[in-house]
């Protein structure tokens, strides 16, 4: 199988506190969302990562069965990611609650020449440092893709330019975007993070949508904004972020063909990863990730259109 879309990002034994529930020691991690969100839309990808020796052997054969291979995810001494977060009854807020960084703090990836040959170099929500290190190996990569933490944002500051400055995409919440940009204003956010140097921009509303803004070669920035799927009850809304960045990627593979994707792929990709976040958010965790089909997805999307078709 070739591999045009390489995901890196955390693999965790994550515990999830909601107004609706709780859910303890479950799978989870911005590399395991952004996988399985992928994999809805391509079978032409892989997740790099690593897990320790506690890493339960039923999590790795639930992603092998759901089509994502754990070959190149690595296991070695010490615990896994781990990360508690609690969520206030507007579940756009959460706070830490706990994290245990285990063996991704000082592990070092080096990807074998296969994943180096990648189309589109996805570097999920990892320190800055190591998705720079990430990137550097996919050179050959035609459109890389970043995604940002707050408190990353804040404690690594240069290394944060550094990658605005190679990566071309990247994507933020509104807490993020206003805290690298220096802003109350979401939209100046956007225009700021692509003088940083991408030639896209994501910023991420929450419940309120997407804003994808775009840099073209004549120095013009194009907008689109993109409603959020509406969800009554939602559950959840832990991985949401990364598997919208899955999610986008999974479908651009089927839109790069060794150069770039056009505006109106980047509005689709958008709405399709629109509809996948809003499904992660149904369930705890990643199960409504595992279930959901490919089938199913689809419907979806026309329904999606459907509501946001306007002429």
């Amino acid at each position: 199988m070739s591999i045009k879309a390489l995901i890196y990002g955390t693999i965790a034994i994550d515990t999830l506190i909601t107004p609706s529930g709780r859910a303890n020691s479950v799978l989870g991690g911005s590399g395991i969302y952004a996988a399985l969100a992928a994999r809805l839309l391509t079978d032409e990808m892989a997740l790099v990562g690593v897990v320790g020796t506690d890493f339960p052997q039923e999590y790795k054969m639930a992603m092998e069965v759901r089509g994502v291979s754990m070959q190149h995810v690595a296991q070695v001494e010490g615990e896994t990611f781990a990360w508690t977060g609690q969520y206030e009854d507007d579940m756009n807020n959460r706070t830490t609650v706990r994290t245990v960084e285990g063996v991704q703090e000082h592990w070092e990836m080096e990807l074998c020449p296969e994943l180096k040959e990648c189309a589109i170099a996805v570097a999920t929500n990892v320190t800055p440092p190591l998705q720079y290190r990430m990137l550097e190996q996919c050179r050959k990569a035609s459109f890389s893709m970043a995604d940002f933490m707050k408190s990353w944002i804040i404690r690594e500051r240069e290394y944060t330019h550094k990658l605005l400055s190679v990566v071309d995409m990247a994507l933020m919440n509104d807490e993020e975007a206003r805290e690298f940009a220096g802003t109350d204003d979401s939209l100046e956010a956007g225009y700021k993070i692509l003088e940083a140097g991408p030639r896209y921009a994501i910023v991420k509303h929450g419940s309120g949508g997407s804003t994808l803004f775009h840099r073209a070669g004549d120095g013009e920035i194009k907008l689109f904004r993109c409603p959020a799927w509406p969800l009554v009850h939602p559950q959840d809304p832990t991985g949401a972020g990364d598997s919208y960045m899955g999610a986008l990627a999974g479908y651009l593979t089927h839109c790069i063909n060794g150069g770039n994707p056009t505006w109106e792929d980047m509005k689709s990709g958008v709405a399709v990863a629109t509809v996948v976040a809003a499904a992660v958010c149904e369930k705890f965790g990643t199960v409504s990730l595992f279930a959901l089909k490919r089938a199913e997805l689809a419907e979806r999307i026309e329904r999606f259109r459907e509501m946001t078709r306007w002429n």
